[in-house]
């Protein structure tokens, strides 16, 4: 199965466990996918977890010659606790200048992404422009233009 085709199939698996999410939480998504979508130094992508993710990585060829994409951020809906999860390249203190102090550090030490977030209401019903700006911010650090 081609790649395109592989990830349009997580996408919709992935937008199909937000139908029963507040529509703002879409909306949080979609606001991310749309800032990201066509440029040529991140690419948004979906996973079939078990969590259907969604992830935004550096191309092979952005960072240098060869190698593979490199993630700097996934995220997903975790309806249970009503909150995005989110996984960044940005450490715990630097997240807290973009407002977010309550991240904190992967339990795994070979976690190639550097923090871990919760992302309540306020978040991801407002709050999509200011979490664009970290993840601008982590892209900026994986691979300086």
């Amino acid at each position: 199965m081609p790649e395109s085709e592989s990830n349009e199939i997580a996408e919709n698996v992935f937008y199909e466990r937000l139908n029963t999410a507040p529509h703002a939480v879409r909306g949080f998504f979609e606001s991310i996918a749309s800032h990201f979508s066509g440029r040529n130094d991140v690419r948004v992508h979906h996973t079939s977890t078990n969590t259907a993710d969604m992830r935004l990585a550096i191309p092979a060829g952005v960072i240098g010659k060869g190698g593979r994409d490199r993630n700097i951020a996934t995220m997903y809906w975790q309806p249970t606790k009503l909150v995005v999860f989110a996984r960044t390249y940005l450490t715990p203190e630097e997240l807290q200048h973009f407002g977010f102090a309550e991240a904190t550090e992967p339990k795994s030490g070979t976690e190639p992404l550097k923090s871990d977030l919760r992302l309540g209401e306020e978040v991801w019903r407002f709050g999509a422009f200011d979490f664009i700006k970290v993840l601008e911010a982590a892209k900026f650090k994986m691979a300086p233009m």
